[in-house]
């Protein structure tokens, strides 16, 4: 037991990683590693098809505040609620769930992505266990069920994931395991890891 918990922990880790270094969201970077027999068989991370217009060149995300891109020649209303981020101007946005409709409308979940890539090259996530940044919405969650995936780890609740009590329904493996800063800075060179 304590061996799958420490591969876990691994595999969380190196989805934390990937979320962090190569999301393009402004607001959630999230990560699916999908693993079986030991080895990563598919990588997803959030964010629009390739060739699509990114999350991060529309949206920024600063203090817990939305901000949102100012199209050229675009006069702001209240020019105190702006801000510069690399050289672009960006405006405060009036509606603070606008990212998150966008975001339905244009972006992959991450789950979604890493099934895809899989299905893309005819394999199978039978038996495999999926690691997830962020704990799955209901859309991902069926699309792991019917992937047949055994097992789902994740280490941060989405207030959106309302599909754990869905996955476990079907027989899947749901474990919740946090990985605060904390423990990164404590355990990052820690041997047992």
């Amino acid at each position: 037991m304590k061996k799958q918990h420490q591969w876990d922990t691994t595999w969380l880790l190196f989805a934390r990683m990937m979320a962090d270094r190569h999301s393009k969201c402004a607001s959630k970077s999230v990560a699916c590693v999908i693993v079986k027999d030991e080895k990563p068989i598919s990588i997803g991370i959030n964010g629009t098809p390739s060739g699509h217009m990114n999350c991060n060149e529309m949206y920024l995300k600063q203090d817990n505040i939305l901000y949102k891109s100012a199209a050229e020649g675009q006069s702001q209303k209240h020019p105190d609620l702006s801000i510069v981020h690399n050289g672009q101007m960006f405006h405060r946005c009036d509606n603070q769930e606008e990212h998150h409709e966008w975001s339905k409308m244009n972006e992959i979940h991450a789950e979604i992505n890493a099934l895809g890539k899989l299905a893309a090259d005819s394999t199978s996530a039978r038996h495999a266990t999926a690691y997830v940044t962020h704990s799955p919405c209901h859309a991902c969650s069926l699309a792991l069920i019917a992937s047949k995936i055994d097992r789902v780890v994740y280490s941060t609740g989405y207030e959106y994931g309302d599909g754990l009590t869905l996955m476990r329904q079907s027989g899947i493996e749901v474990l919740h395991r946090p990985l605060t800063e904390e423990y990164f800075l404590e355990r990052i060179f820690d041997k047992d890891l």
